[in-house]
């Protein structure tokens, strides 16, 4: 099996794929026969595949170094000819819900692809294609900025991601002097991240408007393929959360704050464990991890074997790489490949969990005939990491000293909690914002303090270098890249967790139900994905109460 390091990388030659990728259309259209249309359609999805490959080496490789100038140069182009690739695309959506064979190919697509190419029409046009350039430069520009951020230490200047153990230290003065630090080398970039998020809310307002949309948050619901709820449900969703989960969540940093014995619960205190020691993950992430995926079941033994052997990761921390991580599949290589800033440290680990979790579902639709089965909206493909994080739970002996065990499990089960309220602080956000894209940068930040207050009322920061000033969702990568994203994150944490209550309960009904949740997404939309699973919907009436009081009873 090839290695990652070892495939082969080539410009695409956008005129040619272009005109290539039309005659396909042509034929698919031209068909007599439901076969021929089968077979015509699957000719055309290897070619999405060729297209999709080469845009994920290149990212990958891109983020590996930003200021390796051939592949920021390749991201150039990525981001100049995806506008001409989501033109390609929206034809093909054009075709599929124009076939007269709609109701034959649903029988083996599934019904979602058809719904989501309906969305996906609505938020796009050719008008929009420079600006789409110009969004996607933007946003790309975001990365590179946040990767060669630098830290000035007593050990010299150093990637920021190398300061993130400093940062779980048990000594509370060490903790506060590298918040600082951290802070500080946000802060020399500040009025750049103004300026650029300015830029990106002008161009999104422009696109929403030659779409004819009353703002951009319509073309994030349709971006984000919301076929399942709407804006007014997600509205109320959120006022549920705050009625219910916020109210627990500072029960537990109050607590939190007595255990520890301190006055004020600062933001670097959050994850500190009431006996001041955080929890210390293996730095040998890679090789113990083996272990916990034989344990978990014969698939993830297998995939994750295959992703060992064909090393497609990259976990080291280094100058020049972005911070962050994500797993994205090179469908070519029928394999995901794993990215990660891998720092031993908690969340680290948490990370490593749910990125594998991202690309357990890949390698498990990696044998379905049409890409489309292994694509699914946001809110679904993240449960299916969110979900692997509590489901790695009960081998994570292998990975953490016996006595680090209880304050893990502690710090993840009182963040997943407190992190819905976060989430839906930033969804509300940005609605705000691209419903009012006249705000200044002073507005966005007074907001933010608005909404830091009704949402996460336990914040506490000691210094107005960085944070304090109403600029935490700066840090917030998808708030530059992929707006509208954050609220699937929330959703998917739900239900994560009344996965994990399952796993308490019952682990082989919680993995069979993981599992179908796997099998489901693509087919089908959010709602009718997680109910055939045999999850209750977020939506549903008394879920958001019951998991809170669930949590509550767990830690409190």
């Amino acid at each position: 099996m090839i290695k990652f390091q070892d495939v082969p990388y080539v410009r695409l030659d956008m005129d040619q794929y272009e005109e290539k990728f039309r005659k396909q259309l042509d034929e698919i259209r031209d068909t007599k026969s439901f076969g021929a249309a089968y077979y015509a359609l699957l000719a055309l999805d290897r070619m999405r595949e060729e297209f999709g490959t080469l845009a994920v080496v290149c990212e990958a490789r891109n983020t590996m170094d930003v200021n390796d100038e051939f592949y920021r140069k390749e991201t150039e182009f990525f981001d100049h000819v995806k506008p001409r690739y989501e033109a390609l695309e929206n034809e093909m959506n054009e075709v599929l819900l124009s076939s007269p064979y709609q109701k034959e190919l649903e029988k083996h697509l599934g019904t979602e692809p058809f719904r989501l190419a309906a969305l996906k029409k609505e938020s796009f046009s050719p008008e929009i294609m420079e600006d789409l350039a110009k969004e996607n430069e933007l946003s790309s520009r975001y990365s590179e900025m946040i990767a060669n951020l630098t830290a000035e230490t007593e050990e010299g200047t150093v990637p920021l991601s190398k300061i993130g153990p400093h940062l779980g230290s048990k000594d509370r003065s060490e903790r506060s002097k590298y918040a600082a630090i951290w802070e500080k080398a946000y802060a020399s970039v500040g009025k750049e991240l103004d300026e650029l998020f300015d830029q990106l809310v002008k161009v999104r307002a422009k696109i929403a408007e030659k779409l004819g949309k009353t703002s951009f948050t319509e073309v994030g619901y349709c971006r984000m393929g919301r076929t399942s709820y709407t804006k007014k449900e997600i509205a109320s969703f959120r006022e549920e959360v705050k009625k219910k989960i916020v109210p627990v969540a500072n029960m537990l940093f109050e607590k939190q704050k007595e255990d520890l014995g301190i006055d004020v619960l600062y933001h670097y205190d959050e994850d500190i464990f009431a006996g001041g020691k955080k929890p210390e993950p293996t730095k040998e992430i890679l090789e113990d991890f083996r272990k916990v995926y034989k344990e978990l079941s014969p698939e993830t033994h297998i995939y994750y074997e295959d992703l060992l052997e064909c090393e497609f990761f990259d976990l080291a921390v280094r100058p020049g790489k972005i911070m962050g991580a994500y797993s994205n599949y090179v469908a070519a290589y029928h394999m995901p490949f794993i990215f990660e800033t891998y720092n031993a440290t908690e969340g680290a680990l948490k990370t490593f969990a749910h990125e594998t979790g991202h690309g357990f579902h890949s390698y498990i639709k990696r044998g379905e005939p049409f890409s489309f089965a292994g694509g699914c909206s946001s809110d679904l493909a993240e449960i299916h990491s969110m979900g692997m994080e509590f489901l790695v739970w009960p081998y994570l002996h292998y990975v953490l000293p016996e006595e680090d065990l209880s304050s893990y499990k502690y710090i993840h089960l009182k963040n997943a909690l407190s992190f819905i309220p976060y989430g839906c602080a930033i969804d509300e956000f940005q609605e705000t914002i691209y419903d009012h894209p006249e705000f200044t940068p002073e507005d966005r930040k007074a907001l933010w303090k608005k909404l830091e207050k009704e949402y996460l009322p336990w914040k506490h920061y000691e210094t107005e270098i960085f944070l304090g000033q109403g600029r935490a969702w700066q840090r917030q990568t998808h708030v530059y890249r992929w707006p509208f994203y954050y609220i699937d994150y929330v959703l998917a944490q739900v239900c994560a967790l009344e996965l994990h209550f399952m796993d308490e309960e019952d682990h082989d009904q919680a993995w069979n139900c993981y599992k179908n949740i796997l099998k489901y997404s693509g087919q089908m939309g959010f709602k009718d994905t997680v109910e055939a699973a045999g999850l209750p919907s977020p939506f549903e009436k008394g879920v958001i109460g019951k998991l809170a009081d669930s949590v509550a009873k767990s830690i409190l």
